[in-house]
């Protein structure tokens, strides 16, 4: 009679295990492995005094991103910043941002963690006397 009580709890408590992992949580899925960018897009424009321009892109796989001032003219320093679009005002809310010069190589890197859409904001840090011309690099992936 033992050994039969004994084998029913054995039974009851492999059928609750089972039971029990079955309503646990699911796995999370593991984090997308970043891919190097392979995208590049160009932007270009006027900067006026006090000014704040907006180039939006979209990035479709999470990797890489790489912001590079590629001219300025006449020379200056400008803000250059990475950010979202506003769904309202038409601006980039900008997530990070450097005062840069021309020059060659990278001035911002880092990584999207999701695709979507983003955009780099290029702005008067104070110092403009005149309008300036400029080129941008977006690397993405």
């Amino acid at each position: 009679m033992i050994e039969q009580v004994t084998k029913q709890s054995l039974a009851i408590a492999v059928v609750a295990l089972l039971a029990a992992s079955a309503c646990s949580d699911p796995a999370v899925p593991p984090a997308p492995t970043p891919v190097p960018p392979t995208v590049t897009d160009t932007f270009a424009g006027t900067l006026l005094q006090f000014g704040n321009n907006s180039h939006p892109f979209a990035v479709q796989r999470v990797g890489g991103i790489q912001v590079s001032v590629t001219s300025i003219d006449p020379g200056a320093a400008v803000g250059i910043g990475i950010g979202t679009p506003s769904t309202t005002s038409g601006t980039c809310l900008v997530i990070t941002n450097l005062t840069a010069v021309s020059a060659p190589g990278a001035q911002i890197s880092g990584t999207a963690t999701i695709p979507g859409n983003f955009c780099i904001a290029v702005t008067d840090v104070g110092n403009l006397v005149e309008p300036v011309n400029y080129t941008i690099i977006v690397l993405h992936s």
